[in-house]
């Protein structure tokens, strides 16, 4: 499984936990409708002693259906910021153009572009492109970012 897969796949799982807090008569049930609309199949109980049968499993949809799941939710009112955690314990925005880059680097991984769609990857790409190390996203400069960025559109539109 892809680590953009996993990712969207957690992205599901924190939304339906915001919409079982949020959503008046929000429940299991409703989730794996709302999985079923967009195209999950079920998945047979690994323990069928249970006396349950087979359950709609979010993992049998692909990127562009996880993203359609997360949609629905977004349209619920779930807020898919991107956020990431400061050192004072306060939760700040990304900034966009990083944003973008992780954006597009996605994108390449779901052209099946990439062979490893992970942050360790990505960063590798951007310490080849600026010929320095780069210890995180944040450290790269603005014009950094943007010739980063224009790689990857590059790439993409070649893909």
């Amino acid at each position: 499984m892809s680590d953009l897969i996993k990712h969207y796949l957690q992205l599901v799982g924190i939304a339906k936990t915001w919409a079982m807090k949020n959503l008046p008569g929000w429940s299991d049930e409703s989730h794996r409708d709302l999985l079923a609309r967009y195209g999950a199949v079920p998945l047979p109980s690994p323990l069928p002693q249970a006396g349950e049968g087979a359950r709609v499993s979010a993992k049998t949809l692909n990127v562009p259906q996880l993203d359609a799941v997360l949609g629905d939710y977004e349209r619920r009112g779930w807020d898919r910021s991107k956020r990431v955690f400061a050192k004072d314990g306060v939760n700040k925005k990304v900034p966009e153009r990083i944003a973008f880059i992780v954006k597009l680097w996605g994108k390449l991984g779901t052209a099946g572009e990439l062979k490893d769609t992970s942050r360790k990857a990505l960063l590798a790409f951007c310490v080849r492109q600026v010929k320095h190390e780069v210890p995180d996203l944040d450290s790269l400069s603005v014009k950094e970012c943007q010739s980063i960025s224009e790689a990857l559109k590059g790439w993409l539109a070649r893909a």
